[in-house]
């Protein structure tokens, strides 16, 4: 565990590490084409599906039926590939997804593309 992710569980307290699975993990990250970050996995692991400072939503985990966060990315990635505002020739470039990610396109829930895992106000 890094310094930084040590100090997120200690400002977080206890973990309660009710879906922790390593197998429905590696069966996600098969779907995806990509292995998903460490720190990432530990967190969800840790306190998923929970809503974190009112902020911060880790609202599902691969391993929960009820919140399953593979369900979660496939509707959150067809979603945001159906709503493509940011191809409007009236988007100003510091508001331009494909400009702040330095990509020439942007596509969700592929191996290549953004991975929608958590969600915030």
């Amino acid at each position: 565990m890094t310094d930084r992710l040590r100090a997120v569980f200690d400002m977080l307290g206890p973990a309660e590490n009710r879906f922790a699975d390593p197998a429905a993990w590696l069966r996600l990250e098969q779907e995806l084409g990509r292995t998903l970050p460490a720190d990432y996995k530990a967190l969800v692991d840790a306190y998923a599906p929970v809503q974190l400072h009112r902020h911060l939503y880790l609202a599902s985990h691969p391993a929960c039926a009820w919140r399953d966060l593979g369900e979660e990315i496939r509707s959150d990635a067809e979603g945001w590939n159906e709503w493509r505002a940011w191809e409007s020739e009236n988007l100003e470039p510091e508001a331009d997804p494909r400009v702040i990610c330095n990509r020439p396109h942007i596509a969700f829930g592929t191996p290549d593309g953004l991975i929608p895992l958590a969600c915030t106000d």
